[in-house]
């Protein structure tokens, strides 16, 4: 793979998939009881942002209004620890976000493959304790990791999509780590480029699993291969994140809509429920 997410840090699809981890993340550590976090595609955990790059369309435009955006509230805080003298500089991604909200005693596995990037996370996340980068593919590291010693706790899964087969490789994946622990949550990002591509990745999980799929489009999808938004798939979602995390891309769309499209933005969510309960064990005693 020659995906290297240094020049997309920052971007709208980082803005979506951020907010939706912080959301999650906040409502996870509600309880006492210690969590894990994986992420199968951690990547440098931290960026530096230039004069130019995608960033521009993404957080950029939401740094002057940070502090009036109250869904996106904890988010954009950890956007502004990382640049203390007020100019937007750095942005931490999903591994610096994790730790920022995560408990000292909860656990962290962060899984890159590439080693230059692992060696990047390594230095971006320091000597917190209880975590580890594990440099090898997140999917087969993944299968290592669960069910956890904690038996709660949250899996981000955001592939670079560059594989031709990803998405069917992200639905087996994301069944089978489901009916190997299913206590877990698990949150997915993809991009909406291609409305079949998604349309298979739904059939494939509708009535297998729990979940729901939230999409934040910044441009009317027009039939054309582009990049319209992202797109989100929360599996046993923690109650009231739903509405939550519809709540706060609302507030954030009109904000990340392309110039191109007139401001006009789109957000979809919707539904289905998991496999139906199984019937309880009777007993002779």
């Amino acid at each position: 793979m020659n995906y290297d997410h240094h020049y997309h840090a920052g971007n709208a699809a980082d803005c979506v998939k951020h907010l939706a981890l912080s959301l999650t993340l906040q409502t996870l550590i509600r309880k006492d009881s210690p969590l894990a976090y994986i992420e199968t595609h951690a990547g440098a955990g931290r960026y530096a942002l230039g004069v130019q790059g995608e960033h521009l369309q993404g957080v950029s435009r939401l740094w002057a209004d940070r502090r009036s955006l109250p869904h996106a509230g904890a988010w954009l805080k950890i956007v502004s620890n990382e640049n203390a003298d007020g100019a937007l500089r750095h942005y931490p991604g999903s591994p610096a976000l994790a730790a920022a909200l995560l408990r000292p005693t909860d656990r962290m596995v962060l899984c890159e493959e590439q080693p230059e990037v692992a060696a990047r996370l390594r230095k971006a996340i320091g000597k917190r304790a209880h975590t580890s980068v594990v440099g090898e593919d997140g999917y087969r590291a993944l299968f290592g990791q669960i069910p956890p010693p904690e038996k709660r706790g949250l899996v981000l899964i955001d592939p670079p999509f560059e594989r031709r087969d990803e998405w069917e490789r992200l639905a087996d994946i994301l069944i089978r780590a489901y009916q190997r622990w299913p206590q877990g949550v698990y949150l997915v990002w993809y991009p909406v480029k291609i409305r079949g591509t998604i349309t298979r990745l739904w059939q494939a999980l509708r009535g297998r699993l729990p979940a729901f799929a939230c999409e934040l489009l910044q441009m009317p999808e027009e039939g054309r291969e582009q990049l319209f938004g992202s797109g989100l798939i929360v599996v046993n979602p923690p109650w009231g994140l739903r509405e939550a995390l519809a709540a706060a891309l609302t507030e954030l769309g009109p904000l990340l809509s392309a110039p191109q499209s007139g401001g006009l933005w789109s957000l979809r969510c919707q539904g289905w429920p998991g496999p139906a309960p199984k019937p309880p064990v009777r007993s002779n005693a």
